[in-house]
């Protein structure tokens, strides 16, 4: 097995491929890269057995085959190389990387013993715009348990129904839900648990459209030349609609970067690990941030705001605001409001023009 390959596109499926390379495992073959000839060049391989990406470089092939190279040596060393093409060719349990006058060896794994690559399942041509979909990801991520037993919180909830699709995710104490439109044809499935490591790989990709699809046991997503597939988890997920009001009385407009530069400040007084801060809401339209328990000190701060309602204190995980306010990007945010012992939804005002909902809501700290 002979091949030629242009650095700087292997180089780019490389950095795509390492999020699901294990590096740290009981099983050494995971933290390699399966390599193999195909028709038109070169197909790259990782699985961590949950989550599998394939994808695709041109090369030029003389002799085909397949094997399997340990990824992080493998990557270090074509970033470093020059700016030109590089061979890579086999010889016995061992492969060679030329470029230039530079030489290297390389030892290989048996590629019989790498893991079974899953089918990718049939789909019916159902897609979303991948730049559509990531942004809708990245809007619940952030409220994912990162450290809660609970399975079913490690991860989002993607619901598809003919013209719309609705993602949530909630770590028991907050909830973020997002919907836009979607095609009319008949989604690959209704609804699926998609694992937090799943989210974080959609980052890494930079294609038009993604292509869903789903079979028995594992779910596919196609863009351009890549293919990302991963198993499917059991869905246990809470009945998060009950907990959504839209009819809280009390509502405030504030400036998101305004609020969200205050809260940075006052929340450096507040209890390292609750972060509690009081929200106080004034009818003059005044709305006073302070810090809550703290041992060594205090901070406040007041900020204008257009407020409808009564007088009205509610304490804030100051840490659980300050992460949807980092995720937006309109200039102004409207909270709803009830009172101290119910929950809070925030809402972004003139959002993106390409999603039909978004709302955030926070349940009350009780002091």
């Amino acid at each position: 097995m002979e091949l030629k390959l242009q650095r700087s596109l292997v180089l780019q499926e490389l950095s795509i491929l390492q999020g699901v390379v294990e590096h740290r495992t009981t099983i050494p073959i995971l933290s390699s890269i399966l390599t193999e000839t195909v028709d038109d060049g070169v197909r790259l391989v990782a699985t961590d057995l949950d989550m599998t990406i394939m994808t695709r470089c041109p090369a030029t092939i003389s002799g085909g085959g397949r094997l399997t190279l340990e990824s992080k040596v493998f990557q270090n060393l074509v970033r470093n190389l020059p700016e030109e093409d590089f061979v890579l060719r086999q010889v016995g349990d061992s492969v060679e990387i030329e470029c230039g006058r530079f030489h290297s060896r390389m030892s290989i794994a048996d590629a019989d013993e790498y893991p079974t690559i899953p089918e990718v399942p049939d789909g019916g041509g159902y897609g979303l715009p991948l730049e559509l979909f990531q942004l809708m990801l990245d809007r619940v991520a952030f409220a994912i348990t990162k450290d809660d037993p609970k399975f079913q919180l490690n991860g989002a909830l993607v619901k598809l129904v003919p013209g719309e699709v609705e993602i949530a995710a909630t770590d028991g104490h907050r909830l973020a839900v997002v919907k836009a439109s979607a095609p009319e044809g008949a989604p690959p499935f209704e609804q699926q648990l998609f694992p937090r490591k799943l989210l974080t790989e959609f980052a890494r990709f930079s294609d038009a459209q993604v292509i869903l699809s789903a079979g028995e046991n594992h779910l596919g997503f196609r863009m351009g030349e890549r293919t990302l597939v991963s198993r499917i988890v059991e869905l246990r997920f809470p009945q998060y609609e009950r907990v959504i009001v839209r009819d809280n009385p009390n509502r405030v407009r504030i400036d998101r970067r305004e609020l969200l530069a205050s809260l940075r400040r006052v929340s450096l007084m507040a209890h390292e690990k609750a972060r509690g801060v009081r929200f106080r809401l004034d009818p003059s339209g005044e709305l006073t941030l302070a810090s809550i328990g703290y041992e060594r000190g205090s901070a406040e701060e007041t900020l204008g705001v257009s407020y409808q309602g009564d007088s009205l204190e509610i304490a804030l995980n100051a840490a659980y605001v300050m992460d949807v306010l980092q995720v937006l990007e309109c200039p102004t945010v409207e909270l709803q409001l009830r009172d101290a012992n119910s929950q809070t939804v925030l809402i972004p005002v003139d959002d993106d023009p390409r999603l039909e909902e978004y709302i955030y809501v926070l349940m009350p700290m009780r002091l």
